[in-house]
């Protein structure tokens, strides 16, 4: 392992004693700078033919973007003088299963991308120089678009963003292709609410844009109505799952959603509230005291509401599949998922939510005194938190608390229609 604690330079001789020194097999971190270039090399394999370069990656296929990255670093070890026998993109293997023995062996896949690198090598030169030349000259005249958000958002969009945006810009007009978006730039249409009436035909971009137009908020009564057929007790869960690139435990695949969390509002038609929870930080697989806790405390009547209900339901039928025993319990509670989604999307569009139906944009529209601005953050949060304590038992208890996150608004609506 080339260490970089003492700086570039110190890490950049530190490979280079390595490469020197036929007894050394392996190089991680690998530093090499060519041409003003400087690239840390993940995995770098001597053999016969020459060095192996292996970029890996947590992803688990090979993306586009992946193959300049590489050939970039295969570009500079060439210029360095090395001898390059092969590329290889290595990366998770998704349709590993663990075994619970720590044996890991098919948990990563070499792809040898060799062929693909070695042909846009000899373009990096140029391409390294048109880059170089930009970073020298004026800042460059160019209107941001889709480029500045894929593969990734750039660092710079804020710093680009021009002064006097529109307050509602054309992409509050929700699943706009951007052909048609472009037509109504092209007509100098910037804000939603500079579109003539009779311009859009999508009902759905009408309804957004009388909203916004008005100012208010817009409410479908009739598809409101089913709210009102909703049987008792109402059981508002939410989960919590962790989702490891090294399984740890027996059955697991990479990145399988783990539920290690739950938290249920179960409201009654006298008013009560109660509120049932669990939480399991050990470390073992918390997987099927998660399930029998489900089935202590989610009774025979009743709907469980869920906002985008999809991700519940799924863990809910993967519990299942995983416990024979507790399987048709499961599944019944499964049958019983009543989505908020679809009801708000198709119900419910206030300006503020600038044409998006996710929870935290939906959420403070309908109880703007419920503040949800660092809901981006929260699944991270919850997987490092489980990273980051070891209670000695898994809880699982009942107590008053503020509500599971897609109880306000179920409750918000029927209150206020």
């Amino acid at each position: 392992m080339v260490e970089y604690d003492q700086g570039l330079s110190a890490a950049i001789r530190e490979t280079t004693r390595l490469v020197a020194d036929e007894q050394v097999q392996r190089i991680h971190e690998a530093t090499f700078s060519f041409d003003n270039v400087l690239v840390r090399v993940d995995l770098l394999e001597r053999t016969d033919a020459g060095w192996i370069l292996t970029e890996v990656k947590a992803a688990t296929s090979v993306k586009p973007y992946y193959l300049d990255d590489a050939a970039i670093q295969a570009w500079v070890l060439q210029g360095c003088g090395l001898k390059l026998a092969a590329v290889h993109l290595m990366h998770v293997n998704n349709q590993f299963v663990y075994q619970g023995d720590g044996q890991y062996d098919g948990l990563l896949h070499a792809e040898d991308i060799s062929d693909i690198v070695f042909s846009r090598i000899e373009t990096i030169g140029e391409q390294k120089d048109a880059f170089i030349e930009v970073l020298a000259g004026d800042m460059p005249g160019i209107e941001m678009g889709e480029q500045c958000y894929s593969p990734f958002e750039c660092d710079f969009c804020a710093f680009c963003q021009p002064d006097g945006l529109p307050e509602y810009p054309l992409n509050a007009l929700p699943r706009m292709h951007a052909p048609r978006r472009e037509v109504l730039q092209a007509s100098g249409y910037v804000d939603v609410r500079d579109i003539p009436d009779g311009v859009l035909q999508n009902p759905n971009h009408q309804r957004v844009w009388r909203a916004t137009c008005a100012g208010e908020e817009e409410v479908d009564i009739a598809e409101l109505a089913v709210l009102h057929e909703w049987g008792w007790p109402r059981y508002y869960l939410d989960f919590e799952t962790i989702g490891l690139a090294v399984p740890r435990w027996k059955g697991v695949r990479p990145y399988a959603q783990i539920p290690f969390q739950w938290s249920c509002h179960i409201h009654y038609e006298d008013g009560r509230m109660e509120h049932v929870e669990f939480l399991d930080v050990t470390g073992d697989d918390p997987r099927r005291a998660c399930a029998e806790g489900l089935v202590k405390h989610i009774g025979k009547d009743g709907i469980l509401i869920a906002y985008n209900a999809g991700f519940e339901k799924r863990v809910i039928r993967e519990l299942a599949a995983m416990y024979p025993d507790l399987s048709d319990v499961l599944l019944e509670i499964n049958e019983r998922f009543v989505d908020l989604l679809p009801i708000t999307r198709k119900a419910y569009y206030h300006p503020s939510q600038k044409g998006s139906w996710s929870i935290k944009a939906v959420l403070p529209a309908l109880v703007p005194e419920l503040n949800y601005a660092d809901l981006d953050g929260v699944k991270m949060a919850a997987m490092l938190n489980w990273h980051g304590c070891r209670p000695p038992v898994p809880t699982l208890k009942k107590e008053k608390r503020f509500p599971t996150i897609c109880w306000p608004i179920a409750n918000w609506i029927c209150w206020r229609w």
